[in-house]
C-alpha cells in the first residue's frame, strides 16, 4: 500500500510518496551515477533484460531485496513512484516489477514523457510480475505517477492494457483513477482504504502546495487513534493487528533549477525528520548507502514509541529543525543531530496509551523477528 502525489505550479514542481510495505523490510537510500553499461543484459528482480549504453544518475529509495525501488527521481528531474492496484486479470508469476519499472524509467529517460514511453514498452516486452511481498507473497498489477520540471502523466497498466492520463495536480493510491480497459476487483480496493486516503491528500493538493505542505500530506492520519491500532485508511499508515503495512520511508522533491530531495530514510513520517539532500551534492555516507546499519537504528526508535504518547514538546521541536533545514543551507552532520535530539524523547516517552493485547502481541512478533536477523 502506497500513496503519491505530485503538482506542478508556476515555479516550480513538487513530488511526494509514501512507501508502505511489510514493517520489517528496511529501504536503503541510494544515490547512483550515471555509467556507461558494459554488459549486453541487465539482471532486474527476477528476469534478465537487454542493456543500454548507458544510465542517468538516479536517486532512490529501494526495498533491500530487490533491484527496483520504490520511488525516486533522476538527475534531469524526472520523478517517478509505483502503486500497487488491483484489477481483476490474472497476475504473472515473473516478469519486470513495478518497482523494477520504475528504476528503469529513471534510468533511462530525461523527461516524464520518456519515462512514460520506457516503462509502458519494457512492460509490453517483459511483461510484468513477480511475487513484490518481503516476508509474505504479494501481487498486483501497477499504476505509476510520472513527473518533470513542467508535464506530469498517470499510468495505469494491467496485462497487455496500458492507460495514460496528462494531469498537473494529482495523487494516486492503491485504486485504478481512470474508467478504461482495466477492469478493478471493487473488493480489494475497499479494502485497501485507498480511496479514503487518495481523497485525503487530494482535496488538500488543491491549494498552493509548499515544501512543508508535502510533509503534512504524508503525515496524514484520518482516525484519532492512529497510535493505538493499525488502519489502513491513513496516508501516514501503522500497521497492527490486522492491518500488515506500515509506511516505512518517506520521500519530497522539490523541482526549480535545482533538484531539492527531502526523506525521513526510515519509517513512520509523523515521528520522523525530513532531512535534505541537494542531488547534485556530496552524499552522505550516514545516510545514502547499501547498508541497512541506518534505517534499523532509526527504526529501533520508532518503535520504543509505539504504544505511547509523544508529547507536544517533540512536534514543536520537529517543526523548528523543519523549518531550519528549509531556510538555511545545513549539513547533513547538523541535520542528524537535530534527528538524534528528537529521537532521545522518542527513547524516553512514559506516559503508556490503552492498547489492545492484539496490537502488542503484532509488534511484539515483528520485533522478534526483525531483531534476531
Amino acid at each position: 500500500m502506497c500513496d503519491t502525489f505530485g503538482c506542478i505550479n508556476k515555479h516550480y514542481a513538487l513530488f511526494g510518496k509514501n512507501s508502505d510495505r511489510s514493517p520489517n523490510e528496511p529501504q536503503v537510500l541510494e544515490l547512483i551515477k550515471g555509467h556507461q553499461n558494459t554488459e549486453k543484459t541487465l539482471k532486474a528482480s527476477y528476469i534478465e533484460i537487454e542493456n543500454v549504453p548507458e544510465v542517468c544518475s538516479i536517486f532512490i529509495s529501494r526495498p533491500i531485496w530487490g533491484y527496483g525501488c520504490e520511488m525516486g527521481v533522476n538527475e534531469y528531474g524526472v520523478c517517478i513512484g509505483n502503486e500497487a492496484v488491483f484489477t481483476k486479470g490474472k497476475y504473472n508469476k515473473s516478469g519486470l516489477t513495478g518497482m523494477d519499472l520504475v528504476r528503469l524509467g529513471l534510468e533511462r529517460s530525461k523527461t516524464a514523457k520518456e519515462a512514460a514511453d520506457v516503462i509502458m514498452a519494457l512492460s509490453r516486452q517483459y511483461g510484468v510480475g513477480g511475487n513484490c511481498g518481503y516476508d509474505h507473497n504479494f501481487f498486483y498489477d501497477n499504476a505509476f505517477l510520472i513527473m518533470d520540471r513542467t508535464k506530469m502523466y498517470i499510468l495505469e497498466i494491467s496485462g497487455d492494457h496500458c492507460k495514460l492520463e496528462e494531469e498537473t495536480k494529482f495523487a494516486i493510491s492503491n485504486c485504478l483513477s481512470f474508467r478504461s480497459q482495466i477492469k478493478e476487483d471493487k473488493f480489494y480496493k475497499f479494502f485497501s482504504g485507498s480511496q479514503i486516503r487518495r481523497d485525503a491528500i487530494s482535496k488538500n493538493l488543491m491549494d498552493t502546495v509548499d515544501v512543508k505542505d508535502a510533509f503534512g500530506l504524508l503525515r496524514i492520519h484520518t482516525s484519532a487513534d492512529y497510535a493505538t491500532k493499525g488502519s489502513v485508511q491513513s496516508p501516514c499508515m501503522h500497521a497492527g493487528g490486522l492491518v500488515g503495512d506500515h509506511t516505512t520511508s518517506s520521500m519530497v522533491v522539490k523541482l526549480t533549477d535545482k533538484i531539492d530531495i527531502y526523506v525521513t530514510g526510515c519509517s513512520t513520517p509523523c515521528i520522523s525528520l525530513f532531512k535534505h539532500l541537494d542531488f547534485f551534492g556530496e552524499p552522505d555516507s550516514v545516510l545514502i548507502n547499501c547498508s541497512t546499519d541506518y534505517w534499523l537504528k532509526q527504526e529501533s526508535v520508532r518503535r520504543k514509541a509505539l504504544g505511547y504518547k509523544v508529547p507536544d514538546r517533540f512536534y514543536k521541536l520537529r517543526n523548528e529543525f523543519e523549518d531550519m533545514i528549509l531556510t538555511s543551507n545545513l549539513s547533513m552532520e547538523e541535520q542528524l543531530s537535530m534527528e538524534g535530539q528528537l529521537n532521545d524523547i522518542l527513547s524516553t516517552l512514559e506516559e503508556p496509551l490503552n492498547v489492545s493485547p492484539i496490537y502488542k502481541r503484532y509488534w511484539k512478533k515483528k520485533n522478534e523477528v526483525l531483531y534476531q536477523k
